[in-house]
Parts: C-alpha cells; sequence; structure tokens
C-alpha cells in the first residue's frame, strides 16, 4: 500500500513538473504583472466590443469605416468633430501622437506626404504606445527598439509575444502559462481578435489615419483624399448624393420605353397579320401584346393569351402559352 502511495505521489510529481516548487521573488511579480495586463486588456477588448455593436449611423463610432481621404472630402465639420472626441476619449494616445506628428510639419510638409500611408516611424510609435497601454501599472518596459527585436526574432508582434519577452525564467512560457490561461480565455487567442492586426472594432490604423486627417483639418484646413488631385480644402458638410440623378428602381429609362412601344407596335401588326393557314398567328412567346386576356392559336405553340410579365423593372403585356 505504502508503495503504490509513493508511486502515486512521484507520478504527480512528475506530471506536475516543476508546479510544486515555490515560484521566486521575480516569478511572482511576473504572475502579478500578467494580471494587470489580463485587466487592462479585457477593458480594452469592451472599447473595441462597442464599436462592433454600435447602431448605424452613431457618430461616436461610425468613424472606424473611414480612410484619412474620407474624413476629408466626405464627412463635415460635425461628423469630424464628433469623431474627433471620439478618439480624444477612447484612444488619448493616439491623439496625443499624431496631434504631435501634426504639429511639427508646415503646411508644405503635411501636403507633401499621403496621411493614408502613415511614415514607418509613427506607426511604430503608436505600437509601442498600445503595448505600453496594455501594459500600464507593471514593471514591463516596451519600447520602440524592443517591439523591433520581438518582430525579428518572432515575425509576429501579437501582445502574447511580447509579454513572453518579459518572462524571468524558463518556468513560464508566457503570461498565458503563468496565469493558467487557455483556448478563448488566452493571450494567445484573443490577441488574434483584438491586437494588432485583430478584426474586432477598429483598426489602430484607421484611428492614426483619420486622427492625423482631422488634426490637419484643424491646423491647415486642407487634407490628403484619396482620389483625383491629392488634397483638397476640407469639407463644411458632409457628402450627400443627389439621387435625382438616377432613376428610380420602378421607372423604365427613356431608352427602355421607347424599346418597348416599337416592341409592342411590332407585336401588334403581327398579331393581327393572318398567317399561312388563314387562321393561325404567328406570335411567338415572350412577344409583346397589347390586349390583356386576348388569345391567339399559333401553328408552333398552340394556344397564346395575353398576360402581364415582368421583364426587369418593366411590367410588359406578353404572348404566354395558355
Amino acid at each position: 500500500m505504502k508503495k503504490v502511495s509513493v508511486i502515486a505521489l512521484i507520478s504527480i510529481f512528475l506530471l506536475s513538473g516543476c508546479a510544486l516548487i515555490p515560484k521566486s521573488a521575480e516569478e511572482k511579480a511576473y504572475v502579478a504583472d500578467c494580471q494587470t495586463v489580463q485587466a487592462n486588456f479585457k477593458e480594452y477588448i469592451k472599447l473595441q466590443d462597442a464599436f462592433d455593436s454600435a447602431e448605424y449611423n452613431d457618430p461616436e463610432f461610425d468613424w472606424d469605416t473611414w480612410s484619412g481621404g474620407y474624413a476629408v472630402s466626405n464627412a463635415g465639420q460635425a461628423a469630424r468633430d464628433a469623431a474627433f472626441k471620439s478618439i480624444q476619449s477612447k484612444f488619448p494616445w493616439i491623439s496625443s501622437i499624431t496631434q504631435s506628428y501634426v504639429g511639427g510639419m508646415s503646411r508644405k510638409v503635411f501636403l507633401k506626404e499621403d496621411p493614408d500611408h502613415w511614415s514607418t516611424d509613427l506607426e511604430w510609435v503608436v505600437y509601442a504606445a498600445f503595448f505600453q497601454h496594455m501594459t500600464k501599472g507593471t514593471s514591463f518596459e516596451v519600447t520602440v527598439d524592443s517591439l523591433k527585436k520581438i518582430e525579428d526574432s518572432s515575425y509576429d508582434l501579437q501582445l502574447d509575444k511580447v509579454l513572453a519577452s518579459f518572462a524571468p525564467t524558463d518556468r513560464f512560457k508566457n503570461c498565458d502559462d503563468a496565469l493558467g490561461l487557455k483556448d478563448e480565455e488566452s493571450f494567445e487567442s484573443l490577441a488574434s481578435d483584438y491586437g494588432l492586426y485583430g478584426n474586432s472594432g477598429v483598426h489602430l490604423g484607421t484611428v492614426s489615419e483619420v486622427s492625423i486627417a482631422i488634426w490637419g483639418c484643424k491646423k491647415f484646413g486642407v487634407g490628403f483624399i484619396d482620389y483625383g488631385k491629392g488634397w483638397q480644402k476640407c469639407a463644411l458638410k458632409d457628402f450627400e448624393v443627389d439621387w435625382s440623378d438616377y432613376p428610380t428602381s420602378n421607372e423604365p429609362t427613356p431608352e427602355e420605353l421607347e424599346i418597348l412601344a416599337e416592341r409592342e407596335a411590332q407585336a401588334e401588326r403581327d398579331a393581327q397579320a393572318p398567317s399561312n393557314s388563314g387562321t393561325m398567328s404567328n406570335v411567338t412567346p415572350g412577344q409583346i401584346c397589347t390586349s390583356l386576356g386576348a388569345m391567339v392559336e399559333t401553328e408552333n405553340y398552340g394556344f397564346m393569351t395575353c398576360k402581364f410579365v415582368w421583364v426587369g423593372r418593366i411590367k410588359a403585356l406578353m404572348w404566354m402559352r395558355s
């Protein structure tokens, strides 16, 4: 019995590895820091989920699909003000970075560069700010240089990889390991949706582009657009489509009405003309007719009746088999 107990204890120890070994002070600090990051990341996820669940046309959130050019040419002053307020409250760190970026430029320099393709230097600054935001309140120090080293070694800047770089010993591979997080609750899983390359919420590149465009409008009154000459004055009012230039879905165009009238005239002539047999009509299925309910007999198709049929957007009378 004692032998079985000893074997069981040894098995448990082997399965648990070094789990029974007390954590060092550094390892305890790492676990605590990982817990802080987890809390920060949960708040960030809530922020991003708010964009996905927002109502259509909500000015606080609907800028998440804008480009920098849209903010200049399609969004009016009121829409830009709403987007600016939203970015300042939800992404103050990006608003501060882009303000400094635009504030250090002359009008000539600003118009020389396409804000939709913000510089690589600013991109790295935003990346570093994101991870600094996630690691706020911890001992983890994130810099542009440290991120570039991580990317060089792993080709991946997901949150779990960055946190792994701070593991003090080989006991924990990363924060998922330290906190026992698995599957959907893990940093690895959540970062794929809400990290730098995630599809949930608004992309940080979009936040930066829109913020740069809005700061440009505030400082210079102009900005880069996605088409045409490259830049123009910032719009005062939202762009609106003039639907009077387009036909309604139920209204035939003049060309369609002309074709329809010509076919109706030809159909009436064909229907009234006697066939070779003297009693047979030579109309065919799908041919335009003029008298609803009229019936004729044909040699090839039997009896045909004049009925209403939808042809695209046109409701027309056509000969159809009875």
